[in-house]
Order: structure tokens, then sequence, then C-alpha cells
């Protein structure tokens, strides 16, 4: 049996759809008809930049939703007709593992059997930043974990989120609040309103003067962690000030610095590939309960806001054009695609 995937056969090459052969589930592996990709900005600096090194030819795609048509040996929890959302494994090798396809293997581990009557449009759109926010969070920086519809005790702690309306700002705000912790972040006025249903304290509108935002951003803090989920020269610019202004810390980074940068003395900016760190054999009880507890829960609850779907036409053969709008940058949006269109 062979199905049809967007491949790109050198670094940097355009996509290009091919038939390739369909895989079978090993043990711990489902087998998914996949019916809905979303895109990650990983996705596109890999095929635009090859950031990072990777087996050629590839297929790309980290995080897809579908309908599970194979359970291999060991699995349990589900079985052929469930609806799940799922990522790649972080530490995976092979195509079979990668969304860009219209089949697709998972570990059963990073595969989320959804509620009878969830959108897959929903729930691929949260599932992809799903494992960095826990990560950085909760593996990283060992902070308490959210339980969906059970009110919060308060922690005590302030958290900055710069950039709300991300992604991975985004469900961060909500995970830190539906945790207990006082967080802050920022958005423009487009996005106010979404970014004002997270459960922030505070929202700071980030298209102000550079020292005026700033100044808000100092005048609401001090904080206790800053996260910057943007990440580029110009963001890190404000956080660093910010962190400056009460004494120093770590920015808390979504990618690294990509050519030299000049941070305030005492501010270092932090960088790991996150996800990695759920891979590790400390962190499989924290794996284990991200896709196979809090995110059903958070999904029955409808607990967790998704910024909003754009879809890309063309199906596989639009995977190419899409990681181009993601290359030019989207906010408050996640691309998504239909494999079978």
């Amino acid at each position: 049996m062979s199905h049809l995937a967007a491949v790109v056969s050198a670094p940097k090459a355009p996509l290009e759809v091919q038939e390739i052969e369909t895989p079978q589930p090993g043990p711990g592996e489902l087998l998914i008809k996949n019916e809905l990709i979303a895109l990650l900005p990983i996705d596109a600096k890999i095929a635009r930049f090859a950031m990072l090194p990777i087996k050629y030819p590839a297929v790309l795609g980290n995080s897809f939703a579908g309908t599970v048509i194979g359970v291999g040996a060991d699995v349990t929890g589900f079985e052929i007709g469930d609806k799940v959302a799922a990522v790649k494994a972080a530490g995976t090798t092979g195509n079979k593992y990668s969304a860009f396809q219209r089949y697709a293997v998972s570990r059963a581990l990073t595969a989320t059997k959804l509620p009878s009557d969830a959108a897959l449009d929903t729930a691929v759109r949260l599932v992809g930043n799903l494992a960095t926010v826990v990560a950085l969070l909760n593996a990283s920086l060992e902070l308490v974990r959210p339980s969906s519809g059970i009110s919060a005790q308060l922690q005590g702690k302030k958290i900055l989120i710069y950039g709300g309306t991300s992604s991975v700002g985004s469900l961060s705000v909500q995970y830190l609040t539906q945790a207990g912790y006082d967080v802050v972040t920022t958005t423009s006025p487009r996005h106010e309103a979404f970014v004002s249903r997270l459960g922030a304290s505070q929202v700071v509108d980030h298209t102000q003067p550079f020292e005026t935002t700033i100044n808000e951003l100092v005048e609401a803090g001090p904080y206790d962690i800053v996260v910057d989920s943007i990440s580029n020269s110009e963001t890190i610019k404000i956080t660093g000030e910010v962190l400056a202004a009460q004494g120093g810390g770590k920015i808390y980074a979504l990618q690294p610095a990509f050519a030299p940068e000049a941070l305030p003395a005492g501010v270092t900016r932090k960088f790991e590939s996150w996800p990695l760190l759920l891979g590790k054999e400390e962190h499989a009880e924290l794996l284990e309960w991200t896709f196979g507890t809090y995110f059903p829960q958070a999904l029955a609850h409808e607990s967790l806001i998704p910024v909003s779907a754009r879809k890309i036409p063309g199906g596989l053969a639009g995977l190419d054009h899409a990681l181009n709008v993601l290359i030019k940058g989207v906010s408050s949006e996640k691309l998504i695609v239909d494999p079978w269109e």
C-alpha cells in the first residue's frame, strides 16, 4: 500500500507531492489516517533554511489529527476508529512519524484520544505547541501543573509571557493561569479581544514606542520568570530591558540567537530544544500526563482557547505555499491544511 506525501528532496528544496510506502505501526504505535495538518514555525525553518540536520529525502511536519486505522502491539486506550490529535515525538527519526502526508504513525504516548464531540481543528491547533509549553514550564522550570476543571490555588508568583498572540504564548498564558500563577502578557490592539480571554491579569500593548512598552511592563512587574515566546532580536531587547530593571535574570526563549546580541548586564538568553526534555526517562510520567490526562481533560472541559485557524487551500500541494506564509509571519493564527483536499 502506498499514499501521497509532500517530500523535500534536498536541503532548501521545494516540497513535491510523491507516492511513498505506507508504514505499519510498531509496538506502542498507532497508524493514523491524517485528516488535518497544523503547521509550526519550525517546519518552515527546516524546509527553507535547513535549520536542523535531517536525512533527505524527508517528510516534514509535527502536528496532525485524524482517525486511528491501525494499532500496534502493547498499545492500550486506543482502538481503530478513534479520533486523535498527535505530534511527532521529539527524538523520533524516520519519515513515517511526520505530518505532511496522508497516513502517519504516532507513538501512542504522544497521541490524545479526542472526545466524541471534539472538533479536529480545535485539537490540532493546540496539540503542536503543548509539548513545548509543558517541557519549558514543568520539566525545566518545575512549576505547578494545572488541573483542568478545578479552581487553582494561587501560587504567589508573577510570570511575563511576551507575545500573547503567538500559539505558544497564548497557550502558556492559559496553562499558567489555570495553575494559579499571575500572568502578564503583551499583544497589539488588533488582538486585544482574543488575548483578554486567556486569563492574564494585565495585557500590555507591544506596538507602543519601545520605551513606553518597557516602562509599562516594568511597572506591571517584578517577575519571577520571563518567557519570550517570539524571541527575535527586537523582542529580546524589550524583555532584556525589563529584566535589567529588576536586577537581571534569564530570558526563557523559544529560539537561539542567530547573530551576536548585546544583552544588558546580568541578563542571559536561555534556550533549549524544549520538547526534547519530555523524551528523557526522568520525565516519562510528565509526558504521559500531558497527552493522556491534561490535554483530553482540557478538551472535554473546553478550557483552552486556540488561536484562529487559517486554512491554506490545495491539500498537500498547498504546503509549500503555507511554508512561505509562515516565513513571512503570522499573528494569532494557526495555518492548517487538509491533506485529502
